[in-house]
């Protein structure tokens, strides 16, 4: 099975996010029951859960809060069927994601290989179904938005079940920062 190492926002992200995410969803006919937004940082598959917990935490244990820059690109997964919207790699979110992605493997677990031309991005909705003029734009979208940095404040440990809903596992709060 596989479990999903994500990053969450702060309530007040999420506000300035949901506007975003309902037009883009309006305008590509995605899901209406789509997930929370959230950064994809790491898929691992039939981990023992107690070792990934003391490792996570501990790899989590040092940092605060901080925040991403969005991108005006916004493109299409076809693998995962999903609308994302690219964040800027730079800062907190990069040096946890290549600290997270090389703890694991060096503690034995099974992470998902990433293409190397894949950049990082915010998930904001599922797509059902890819239609034909949208593979024809190459993925990739340009769109405009109010919102350009948002605040993460958590990690979390994800189960996709069979019945396609998020399954909260585990929560990784990060250390609160006073000048954000």
């Amino acid at each position: 099975m596989k479990y999903y190492l994500v990053a969450l926002f702060d309530d007040e992200s999420y506000k300035n996010l949901n506007p975003i995410q309902k037009n883009l969803s309006k305008k590509f006919r995605a899901n209406r029951n789509s997930p929370t937004p959230y950064i994809p940082l790491e898929v691992i598959e039939n981990p023992n859960i107690d070792k990934l917990d003391v490792v996570v935490d501990k790899i989590i244990k040092p940092y605060k809060n901080f925040k991403v820059q969005l991108s005006p690109e916004v493109s299409i997964s076809e693998t995962n069927k999903t609308l994302n919207m690219k964040i800027q790699e730079v800062g907190y979110i990069k040096r946890i994601n290549r600290l997270m992605n090389d703890t694991l493997r060096l503690h034995g677990f099974n992470v998902q290989e990433t293409s190397g031309n894949s950049s990082m991005h915010i998930s904001l909705a599922n797509l059902n179904f890819i239609p034909k003029d949208m593979k024809r734009i190459d993925g990739e979208i340009k769109f405009k938005s109010k919102c350009d940095t948002l605040k993460v404040d958590r990690i979390e440990l994800w189960k996709i079940s069979n019945n396609k809903r998020e399954t909260l596992i585990k929560s990784y709060p990060l250390k609160k920062n006073l000048y954000l």
